[in-house]
């Protein structure tokens, strides 16, 4: 809990946390036997998941989060025809506006 944060509040219930590991878990055995470039499209399903089952238990900002970019990311690229370049730059902002939450979060932001 960062300074000037609200206590911590719970936003999955076991059932989704259990639903969450189970696919995590099966993806990744998965994965030993699928192309490389799934990799990504598994992690992102599971994030998408997550942000979906806390969403309508969190806080404003973190559910702007899980509800903005990530959910509007288009579709993974799985071919070398597919424009890469573009997808790792939405991915890029994703992971700078991930950071700026968990900073936020434990106060080290930019408004701090």
């Amino acid at each position: 809990m960062g300074q000037g944060n609200t206590p911590a509040q719970l936003v999955l219930t076991e059932d989704e946390a259990v639903e969450l590991f189970a696919y995590l878990v099966t993806a990744a055995r998965t994965l030993l036997d699928e192309a490389a470039e799934y990799g990504p499209l598994r992690l992102l399903t599971a994030a998408r998941r997550l942000g979906e089952m806390v969403a309508p238990r969190s806080s404003e900002p973190l559910r702007e989060l899980v509800t903005g970019p990530l959910q509007e990311l288009g579709p993974v690229p799985l071919s070398e025809d597919d424009d890469r370049g573009e997808f790792a730059a939405q991915l890029d902002t994703i992971c700078v506006a991930v950071a700026d939450h968990a900073l936020q979060r434990v106060g080290l932001g930019k408004d701090q």
